[in-house]
C-alpha cells in the first residue's frame, strides 16, 4: 500500500498505542504519515514521545471521541489481550478489558470517514478463543461497518530478525466500495 514519491503519504491513526510499535512499523515502511494516536498508560506515553512528534492522546479510550479526530486512511491498534491470552483466565467479552474491541467499532462510527484499512493485532489464542465465538463476534461487527475481513496468525520470528517465537493474530480489513 506504498503511493508513489510525487503523492501524498496515506494517514494513520492509532489506538491502544503503547509505546507506538504498530506506529514504529508504518513509519518506518515509507509512504505512510501518523497523525495521532491514542493511549490511558502514562508510562508507555512516556517512551512514545520520546519517539514521535505527532499528535499523542493520553485520554481513556471511553472517553475519546471520534468526531473531535481527523480521518484516517488507516486505523490500527493492538487492543488488550489479557482477556483472550492463555496467560490470563480467558473470560473474554466478560472481561471489561475484552469489551475495549468495541470502544474501535465505536470510534470508527464515530469518524467523519471510515478509515480503507484497519490493522488490529491480538494474542495468537484471540482467533481460537471460546472456541472461536470471540472472533466471529469481532469480524461480524466489522463486517457490520463495511469492513472485508482478512485474519491470519503470524509468527515474529518467520518475518522479523527478532529472536523469538511470538505468534499474533494479525486481522486486516478493507472498506468495501
Amino acid at each position: 500500500m506504498k503511493k508513489k514519491n510525487n503523492s501524498k503519504p496515506y494517514t494513520v491513526g492509532g489506538l491502544f498505542s503503547g509505546v507506538g510499535g504498530i506506529e514504529l512499523g508504518f513509519l518506518n515502511s515509507g509512504g505512510f504519515e501518523i497523525l495521532w494516536s491514542n493511549d490511558n498508560d502514562h508510562p508507555s506515553s512516556v517512551t512514545f514521545k520520546k519517539n514521535f512528534s505527532h499528535n499523542h492522546i493520553l485520554l481513556d479510550i471511553h472517553k475519546l471521541e471520534g468526531t473531535t479526530l481527523d480521518p484516517v486512511d488507516v486505523l490500527v491498534g493492538g487492543f488488550p489481550c489479557q482477556a483472550f491470552s492463555v496467560a490470563g483466565y480467558r473470560k473474554g467479552f466478560n472481561d471489561e478489558r475484552g469489551n475495549l474491541f468495541f470502544e474501535i467499532v465505536r470510534i470508527i462510527s464515530e469518524l467523519k470517514y471510515k478509515p480503507k484499512v484497519l490493522l488490529l493485532e491480538n494474542v495468537k489464542n484471540f482467533y481460537s478463543h471460546d472456541n472461536g465465538r470471540t472472533f466471529l463476534v469481532v469480524k461480524e461487527s466489522l463486517e457490520d461497518l463495511g469492513y472485508c475481513v482478512f485474519s491470519k496468525v503470524l509468527n515474529t520470528s518467520d518475518y522479523t530478525k527478532i529472536p523469538q517465537n511470538r505468534e499474533r493474530t494479525f486481522i486486516i480489513c478493507f472498506l468495501e466500495g
